[in-house]
């Protein structure tokens, strides 16, 4: 009986796994709630340049906080890709926000960009905002309505989620 009760939960484990969302953990906390106004940062994008959730005002915003070095990051930004590209021509903005640490997250972050052919705006979060959205796991998705509302918010990446967010997108153009 002792080998058979290891097995089954060994296969409730792997199971378990398979149906639980894959991220990357960080510190404890607790993202904004679901219609609460989404707390406004000023991170700069890799051209330097200061850009600040209160510009897009009006418009729709995928807010994804993500790093280099997760590999559920990695497997969502073609999702989120393939999403601004077909959405391009209306009124939704998406936000890639690395949370890369250190003096070479710049270059490592620009990098990783090219190599991903990411066309959406990143952004080099100094921890401003990650704080101000208390984010545990990455990647962590936020869809944001026209009057800044969080509407929606995801933590971790299944494979196929860019349909359910392309949903919830549309459904506030």
């Amino acid at each position: 009986m002792g080998k058979r009760s290891g097995r089954i939960a060994l296969l409730f484990l792997i199971a378990s796994l398979f149906l639980l969302p894959l991220s990357c953990s960080r510190e404890s906390g607790g993202s904004p709630d679901v219609g609460s106004k989404a707390p406004d940062f000023s991170l700069k994008d890799l051209g330097g340049k200061r850009v600040s959730l209160e510009d897009f005002a009006g418009k729709v915003v995928l807010l994804e906080f993500w790093a280099t070095w997760c590999p559920p990051c990695r497997e969502s930004i073609p999702e989120m890709e393939r999403l601004f590209e077909s959405m391009r021509n209306r009124d939704l903005v998406v936000l890639g926000v690395s949370v890369d640490e250190g003096s070479s997250a710049p270059e490592k972050v620009k990098a990783f960009a090219e190599k991903y052919n990411i066309g959406y705006t990143v952004l080099l979060d100094s921890g401003e905002a990650s704080r101000k959205y208390r984010i545990t796991s990455i990647p962590a998705i936020f869809i944001i309505d026209r009057n800044l509302r969080i509407v929606k918010k995801y933590e971790g990446f299944m494979p196929g989620m860019g349909k359910e967010l392309e949903r919830q997108i549309t459904s506030l153009l």
